[in-house]
């Protein structure tokens, strides 16, 4: 089932490929990165077992996840445009 599931997203992610002349930049990057957020989450949940355990154990691990794409889209959006040192 889950193989699945991936093969369904990872066809959506071709997809949004051939057509991101037709979308923008920005948004063809925030499609891409929701859609390997949830494969990558699908995958935990499955095979960490993740999916049946109690609502506590799912948020021990999802919320520092969060936080760590959260710093992370953070600081990257904040250096993005800094010319390093030397400008």
């Amino acid at each position: 089932m889950i193989g699945a599931i991936l093969a369904v997203i990872t066809a959506v992610e071709v997809a949004i490929f051939l057509v991101k002349d037709t979308i923008g930049h920005e948004l063809f990057l925030a499609i891409l990165f929701i859609l390997s957020i949830a494969k990558g989450a699908g995958v935990v949940m499955y095979f960490m077992h993740l999916r049946g355990d109690a609502r506590i154990f799912q948020l021990v691990f999802i919320v520092p996840f969060l936080l760590a794409v959260t710093l992370c889209l953070g600081f990257l959006t904040i250096f993005s445009h800094h010319v390093g040192i030397a400008g």
